[in-house]
């Protein structure tokens, strides 16, 4: 297997969890002073290296999405930088001009296509967090909320995040550890 140089840059540090009472949830964060945007379609082919499927993603091994929100395409590649951690990882991301030939490109590369996931996403920024309200195709409601870090212990900056969901009255059983795309796998995949 080829062995993959994890950066130290900024990490994109995830928790999410499913959302029970959506109305219930934008107003207790309107009330913090959270702003939503309009809400954008999201359609995202999700690509791994040839021979390796989701449940051989490990430390390091790059997971690459081409993503159409509404007309605006990039191309993505995530790593996880902690072994076991789903949620923290080196994320790089680029505008491209057209999804099609970015797909073709990753392809050729070796990649493989695994799952496409589709949301219709809500977002805003506040006190340097990112929530997303997101409704996935075969999946439901969730909330997500990130932070970008170059903190060594992503782990820290994840538990403070699961607090803030707590702290919206989210349960702790509603909280998840695992991307839409893991979750849509697991979900499609033959028993």
């Amino acid at each position: 297997m080829v062995g993959y140089v994890i950066s130290t840059e900024m990490k994109e540090i995830e928790v999410k969890a499913r959302i029970r009472d959506i109305d219930t949830l934008t107003g207790v964060l309107a009330a913090k002073g959270f702003v939503f945007g309009e809400p954008a379609v999201q359609n995202d082919v999700i690509f791994l290296p040839a021979g390796i499927e989701f449940p051989e993603i490990t430390k390091g091994v790059p997971v690459v999405r081409v993503r159409n929100a509404d007309g605006v395409f990039t191309l993505t590649l995530k790593m996880r930088v902690i072994a076991g951690k789903e949620l923290i990882k080196l994320e790089k991301e680029v505008n491209v001009s057209d999804d099609k030939t970015a797909i073709e490109i990753v392809s050729l590369m070796g990649f493989h296509e695994v799952i496409r996931v589709g949301k219709k996403r809500m977002e805003c920024e506040h006190d340097g967090v990112t929530v997303c309200i997101d409704d996935v195709t075969g999946l439901g409601a969730f909330i997500e909320v990130e932070r970008l870090s170059d903190a060594e212990n992503g782990e820290a900056v994840q538990e403070d995040l699961k607090a803030f969901l707590l702290s919206l009255g989210i349960g702790t059983d509603d909280i998840i550890t695992k991307g839409y795309d893991t979750l849509l796998y697991e979900k499609k995949k033959p028993c």
